[in-house]
């Protein structure tokens, strides 16, 4: 007893003060027996963090908190004046300074601070996104949790308000904090399984976690099936009011300049407009580039690229790509000019016109496929936003080691020569990879970091709620890792299954573990290097020991009857598990097929695939 006051008072000491003595701990009551001690001040650009930000107080108290004008605020503790009720106040860095003469330093896009003056709580930010930011980063010291979008799949467990009748905020310092990657994007591409609603619920959870840019294609490959105008009128409102960045465009000079358009007869009165062909023929091809070298062509494309942002105001970033899969024009102009650089002269007289014409609006390309390297001779505009595509990279490796040497050069061959900011266009969750489960977050972790040294602005990731269970862990893991590359991964593994299995986390994260260690290398994994026999084997056994061990868990939940609901929940996220597991554990028969030579190389999913997918039909786990 005597040894735990004596632990008892040493942390009470640390808390308090620092080695100066300067630095104490203040304990602020929020709320008590369901009554507000705080009313909440909304900054004249926040008002929706500030509606936030009430919201979840009252779901975790019960009690009121009014939100009023930023006009009406007073200092709690004001010089000379009598004493007002505490506020919190949600707002902007320089307005706080304006309300009640603080002196807080100015702060840059996207930084955010929580302060204390006297009682008064000062939630700040450099632009909107980051009072955002400094919301939920506060609820989150209060013990709030989202680990992901409100997805029915998880049950409940997407999040975790706590609830009191007595809630205190411990404050142990003025802080600030921000980004370190500037770019923290999702990508819709293919969107395969989103909804308007999916959509939605992504868009909320996205500042929680720090993702600052949302990316649906204009047309993707022009089916009309996944483009930005079946959603922008419900979508806009909800991204602008969390600040969210808007990025549409794609692959997609076709979506400008084709064959079929004006009835056809556009082709009819320009075939020297359309892209030749191998044996000297103007393609029709919507994969075939148009004639870079013809101004005519040139002309009508960027018309109708400025008509279109014209009519869509609300976009913030637009990505202007050659077709998916791409053939360039072998006319004799263009024949003499490589891919690389008619992609960026062509790139370049676009951001100049943007420029001139619509300067809100940053122009976006990659480095992929036939223009991944830069070109000689011509420098890309640095006003373009570059993201890099390593999009057969070796999982098995990193960025900079053997087997990736291919892309690295690359990246190294545009931080020479580009003066403007490089995103990387990742493909940590890919569609060819079929909702394999690779989970990596030490692998992101290193990339990351990697990135950071050279100094790179950005990251992205593609999203589909149909098998977002399977990724959850990548995406909650980079949240945090795209603002602070060192934060403690294997913390935040422990933080998302707890949340998501209770007592069973232990169990999942040993599971995560083996996805990490054998999904890159022993499984029917796109570019993975072949193994001996035995390694496939010794692969089938882990699994086979944590199946076991899923299924008893999951007998251990069930024994009896009824089951309560937690438990219930939790041996539901355990049988996704078990999906998972077997799923891994067919992709190793099947490699281990391939590599004896009893099987072709085909990413196809298998009938026994195809079984498996439907068995576990809409529980976020498989994308068909």
């Amino acid at each position: 007893m005597l040894r735990k006051l004596q632990i008892f008072y040493v942390l009470a000491a640390l808390i308090v003060s620092s080695r100066d003595g300067v630095c104490r701990a203040t304990e602020l009551v929020l709320a008590t027996g369901g009554k507000a001690c705080y009313k909440v001040v909304a900054g004249e650009s926040c008002p929706f963090a500030a509606e936030e930000l009430a919201r979840y107080l009252e779901q975790m108290t019960g009690a009121t908190f009014t939100i009023s004008n930023a006009g009406s605020f007073k200092p709690s503790k004001a010089s000379g004046t009598k004493p007002v009720a505490p506020a919190i106040l949600v707002c902007g860095a320089n307005e706080a300074a304006s309300l009640a003469n603080w002196k807080l330093a100015t702060m840059k896009p996207e930084e955010w601070g929580i302060f204390v003056h006297g009682d008064d709580i000062v939630l700040a930010g450099g632009d909107r996104r980051g009072v955002t930011y400094a919301v939920y980063n506060f609820l989150e010291r209060l013990g709030c949790r989202w680990i992901a979008p409100a997805y029915p799949f998880y049950e409940g467990r997407d999040s975790h308000i706590p609830h009191t009748s007595h809630l205190t905020y411990i404050h142990k310092g003025d802080m600030t904090d921000r980004p370190e990657m500037a770019w923290r994007k999702f990508y819709v591409e293919e969107g395969k399984t989103h909804t308007e609603e999916s959509l939605r619920q992504l868009i909320d959870w996205m500042p929680k976690l720090g993702f600052n840019t949302l990316v649906i294609p204009m047309n993707y490959q022009g089916s009309g099936r996944v483009l930005w105008d079946n959603w922008r009128k419900v979508l806009t409102p909800e991204l602008q009011r969390r600040g969210i960045i808007i990025e549409v465009g794609g692959h997609g000079y076709e979506n400008f300049l084709n064959a079929g358009m004006e009835n056809g007869e556009l082709y009819m009165r320009h075939p020297e407009w359309f892209g030749m062909d191998g044996q000297g023929e103007r393609s029709k091809n919507k994969r075939m580039v148009f004639c870079t070298s013809n101004p005519g062509a040139v002309h009508y494309l960027f018309a109708n690229v400025v008509a279109y942002l014209r009519a869509h105001p609300e976009i913030n970033v637009f990505d202007f790509w050659p077709p998916d899969m791409e053939q360039w024009c072998a006319c004799p102009m263009c024949a003499p000019i490589s891919p690389q650089q008619r992609h960026v002269q062509l790139v370049n007289a676009l951001a100049q016109m943007l420029s001139d014409s619509l300067p809100d609006v940053t122009l976006e390309c990659l480095a992929y496929s036939h223009y991944l390297y830069p070109p000689s001779g011509v420098t890309l505009d640095k006003r373009v936003l570059l993201d890099f595509c390593a999009e057969k990279q070796n999982f098995e490796r990193q960025t900079w080691e053997e087997g990736n040497e291919y892309y690295d050069r690359a990246l190294h061959g545009w931080l020479e020569t580009f003066q403007g900011r490089i995103s990387v266009y990742t493909y940590w969750r890919k569609y060819k990879w079929l909702s394999l489960p690779n989970i990596f977050p030490h692998y992101m972790q290193a990339e990351l970091r990697y990135y950071r040294r050279l100094g790179l602005s950005g990251v992205s990731i593609y999203s589909e709620p149909g098998d977002w269970f399977t990724y959850g862990p990548n995406y909650y893991i980079l949240g945090h890792l795209a603002q602070h590359p060192d934060a403690d991964v294997d913390s935040l593994m422990d933080e998302y299954t707890e949340q998501l299995f209770g007592s069973a986390h232990l169990l999942a994260c040993e599971i995560y573990s083996l996805f990490e260690q054998t999904v890159r290398s022993g499984c029917r994994f796109p570019d993975v290097q072949p193994k001996p026999l035995q390694y496939y084997d010794s692969c089938t056994a882990r699994v086979d020991r944590e199946l076991t061990s899923v299924a008893a868990a999951i007998s251990h939940y069930t024994i009896g009857a009824p089951v309560p609901a937690a438990d219930s929940v939790t041996v539901s996220h355990l049988r996704r598990l078990e999906g998972l597991l077997r799923y891994v554990r067919l992709s190793i028969e099947e490699q281990r097929e391939l590599v004896a030579g009893n099987r072709t190389t085909d990413y196809k999913p298998t009938e026994k695939m195809r079984a498996l997918f439907d068995q576990y039909s809409g529980m976020g786990l498989f994308v068909r």
